[in-house]
């Protein structure tokens, strides 16, 4: 018994140094400031997301990506490969030894003017596409730029040193 009566007697620390009633809630200030470190982390999650990407972005950067994966597919194959360009879009060709087969299609952007140029040669699109660029089986590349210029940046693909495919910006 004497101990309910020592936890009756307990007093509630107050839950605002303003009001010091037991059924007291948090005060305006505190609630003030608990809104505003909500907004300042809020802002500067915002400020550092990052910016939506074009199409013409997304879709270099996809074609990079899926190019240098069909070079490396046709070196483990011993295949001859070669991308085909049209005014519509490129063209993965794969040769097995007695003809072209078209293994993928990739259209171009809208908003994107596109060029090939191939040993410092521009290169017409044609109306179909075509093998054009011959990678080789173990794994040389011709030297080539494809150039997809679009309103906020020019995208290219080129070949590298090594034979890589590598994708470059110019804003």
């Amino acid at each position: 018994m004497a101990r309910m009566a020592k936890k009756a007697g307990k007093a509630r620390m107050p839950t605002s140094p303003i009001c010091n009633r037991r059924d007291a809630g948090f005060s305006l200030v505190e609630l003030l400031a608990v809104l505003a470190i909500l907004s300042l982390m809020v802002g500067a999650v915002v400020i550092n997301l990052p910016k939506p990407r074009s199409d013409t972005d997304r879709l270099s950067a996809a074609m990079t990506a899926q190019v240098s994966r069909f070079l490396d597919d046709g070196v483990v194959a011993g295949e001859l490969r070669a991308p085909g360009f049209d005014v519509d879009g490129m063209t993965l060709f794969a040769h097995d030894g007695r003809i072209w087969s078209e293994t993928a299609e990739i259209a171009w952007p809208e908003d994107a003017r596109i060029t090939l140029t191939q040993a410092d040669t521009r290169v017409e699109l044609p109306d179909t596409a075509q093998p054009i660029l011959l990678f080789e089986p173990y794994g040389a590349v011709p030297d080539f730029t494809l150039r997809l210029s679009a309103p906020e940046a020019t995208y290219s693909l080129s070949a590298d040193d090594r034979g890589q495919i590598v994708r470059t910006v110019e804003r």
